[in-house]
């Protein structure tokens, strides 16, 4: 079965030729999830959205609720939107019902599926809809967006300060958007936003700290690792979670050094941001294959003596990094 798939990227300018009865938005990026939903609602209903858009969710989702929704007329409008979001059918039935329903589509009405976990339940819908592709996008282009979101509200962003604000927020496009809000209204209209206002206002996602400690242990500064450890302690990550973390930094630095793939393939292959593997290979750099797999044994053996109560996770953790950064 041919899927017809629209990139984000590509949704404007598609909703200006012409607007599909059904439409399924994927992909693991929330923000582009919500914009996409906004955008397809707005091309659909011209007038009186308040009485012509309805959503659902997993909550609220009654199939009978829905379908009544979708067939019937829009007031005072050409069209109505029917918005399902993240609602996953258990129900045979239900199933069957929603896609006899897509397979004649009422034409006044816009149905979109917002389903972020990309559920089974939606496999027969796909051949009747147009699948909005939601993938994480890469540096170039959320860069243009926060810069551009920003100049709307007249305030400029130099490249140092923009790189620094997409590295702290782990390329998270939602907590991006808001953290250059935030920053737009410390500035003012008419400021400019520095590197120096990044570092005071916006907090270090947690693993944009774990990419510094690899950063710090592969230089063997074990006094900045141990200030990023305590830090982190401070603001109440737990202990046996940054060890996890910490070794599966290592496992990712550990496969860009075996592997012959592409960053973007290994991004694909491990289910995480091309950006987080671009800074895993660049630190693995600093290290052997061999060392990165002792590196990798040596914090299987302290998850073990953790487990098996021979030692404080806490202890355990200080241990892990001052003796991979002192070697």
């Amino acid at each position: 079965m041919e899927v017809s798939v629209i990139k984000f990227q590509e949704l404007k300018k598609s909703l200006q030729n012409t607007l599909a009865p059904i439409y399924i938005i994927r992909g693991k990026d929330a923000f582009l999830r919500e914009k996409a939903e906004e955008m397809i609602v707005n091309a659909a209903v011209e007038t009186m959205p308040e009485l012509n858009t309805v959503r659902y969710t997993d909550e609220t989702a009654d199939i009978e609720s829905i379908l009544t929704a979708c067939q019937s007329m829009p007031m005072m409008s050409d069209k109505k939107a029917v918005v399902l979001r993240d609602i996953v059918f258990k129900n045979t039935k239900d199933i069957q019902a929603i896609e006899e329903y897509c397979k004649s589509p009422v034409n006044t009405t816009c149905l979109i599926i917002v389903d972020s976990s990309s559920s089974s339940c939606y496999k027969g819908v796909l051949k009747f809809a147009e699948l909005i592709d939601c993938s994480p996008l890469d540096t170039s282009m959320i860069q243009r967006i926060v810069v551009t979101q920003l100049s709307k509200q007249t305030v400029s962003i130099d490249i140092q300060a923009l790189n620094l604000l997409l590295a702290y927020c782990n390329m998270d496009l939602m907590r991006i958007t808001s953290e250059s809000n935030k920053l737009a209204m410390y500035v003012g209209s008419g400021g400019a936003i520095t590197t120096k206002d990044v570092e005071n206002m916006v907090t270090k996602d947690v693993e944009y700290s774990i990419f510094e400690l690899g950063d710090a242990v592969s230089k063997k500064d074990a006094k900045k690792a141990i200030n990023i450890i305590k830090v982190l302690l401070l603001h109440k990550e737990q202990p046996q979670v940054l060890m996890m973390m910490i070794q599966s930094s290592f496992r990712r630095m550990f496969y860009t050094v075996i592997s012959k793939m592409t960053n973007k393939e290994i991004a694909d292959y491990l289910g995480i941001k091309e950006y987080a593997v671009k800074i895993s290979r660049e630190t693995a750099g600093r290290f052997s294959p061999a060392r990165l797999k002792n590196i990798l044994d040596f914090g299987a053996e302290l998850d073990y003596k953790v487990k098996s109560g021979q030692m404080n996770t806490e202890n355990a953790l200080y241990f892990y990094v001052t003796n991979i950064t002192m070697r």
